[in-house]
């Protein structure tokens, strides 16, 4: 199949881009070498213009798909959101907790300081289990239909939404038991079912102010991450869902020595149920599929990034670590049918954390 794809991969080891012309894939760059990356986004009006990352570093933006990059914001950037109503409009959640906003495409930014002003209650559980134990903005939402609303996760603290733009907010969090946040979602054009995942569970909602309930019907394991809404096709009503998960968490995997035995699941009845999908993947999968990545142009494709990642110092590297955290090589899938089946691309790179795939002119 001839198509044009630019795909970009955040990984321990810096990031890497290639352009896919053909079938085929050829690396156009591989940028920030000693940089650890977290988080990645782009424009899809405007696919030349990525959003990435570099942990301990700041966050940089290139406007010819990954040929040159340009900080825009110093310190600790853990997420990047594009609002998907309007290009120029960007998020930046930080550690410690801050969210930030641009209304230029990044090239001038202001504190929604609202989210400080939440009550204490709510302030004290923000935290992580590693220095500085400040906890971190984990993901940005903006709602597809409603740029006012907003929501946040945090990696310790839970979910936070905001119905003005970010002025003030509330914590929406009753019902998941470990607040240990990766991503908060609406199915898409809807403001009446919501989604969230953590590192002890996979959770819907209709009102996230009134609880959540777990949403776990045929997954079998425990700690749920990336997770992705496909379009509904001609002969189905609704999106079909897609979730990466493993058994256990990062600090599990280390002090059991193990791996981290991930597995991805699908949904056609928006997380009723779920059922395993298996063609094409390693049996075992002793690393954490970290990352989904829609397709720029075909609705029918995904992306997964794989990878053994350590993210530097949040691991003790005085002891022995996991298979599911030892610096090593990476992996990239893609299917094109909806997560029935993947195939391994022929790419080599460290190990993938996140990726974004756009559309190449």
């Amino acid at each position: 199949m001839a198509e044009n794809v630019r795909l970009y991969a955040g990984t321990q080891h810096g990031l890497v881009v290639w352009r896919q012309r053909s079938g085929g894939w050829e690396q156009v760059g591989h940028e920030f070498k000693d940089g650890c990356f977290d988080t990645i986004t782009g424009c899809r009006q405007r696919p030349e213009r990525v959003y990435a990352a570099v942990a301990w570093d700041g966050l940089y933006r290139t406007d010819d798909g990954g040929a040159t990059w340009k900080r825009l914001l110093e310190g600790e950037v853990r997420a990047i959101t594009v609002d998907p109503s309007n290009e120029n409009v960007v998020y930046a959640g930080t550690e410690p907790v801050h969210l930030y906003r641009s209304e230029d495409g990044g090239d001038s930014w202001e504190e929604l300081t609202g989210l400080q002003n939440v009550p204490e209650e709510v302030r004290k559980n923000w935290w992580t289990p590693y220095p500085p134990a400040t906890g971190h903005v984990r993901y940005v939402y903006v709602h597809d239909s409603d740029p006012n609303f907003l929501g946040v996760c945090l990696e310790h603290g839970g979910v936070l939404r905001s119905f003005d733009r970010g002025a003030s907010w509330e914590d929406v969090s009753q019902g998941i038991d470990y607040l240990d946040m990766h991503m908060f979602k609406a199915l898409p054009g809807k403001k009446d079912r919501f989604y969230a995942s953590s590192a002890r569970g996979f959770f819907t909602s209709d009102d996230p102010g009134k609880g959540w309930v777990r949403a776990e019907n045929g997954i079998t394991r425990n700690y749920s991450h990336d997770f992705m809404f496909l379009p509904p096709t001609p002969e189905s009503q609704q999106p079909t869902m897609l979730i990466a998960t493993a058994d256990g968490s990062p600090g599990f995997w280390r002090r059991e020595e193990r791996a981290a035995d991930s597995a991805i699941f699908r949904s056609f009845d928006t997380g009723q149920s779920w059922q395993r999908v298996v063609e094409g993947l390693p049996d075992q999968m002793d690393h954490m599929v970290w990352a989904l990545a829609e397709h720029p142009t075909d609705h029918n494709a995904v992306f997964a990034g794989i990878g053994p990642v350590n993210r530097g110092q949040t691991v003790d590297t005085s002891t022995d670590v996991s298979p599911s955290l030892a610096d090593g090589p990476g992996s990239i899938y893609l299917s094109r049918d909806r997560g029935e089946s993947w195939e391994r691309q022929k790419l080599e790179l460290p190990a993938d954390r996140v990726l974004w795939a756009a559309a190449d002119a």
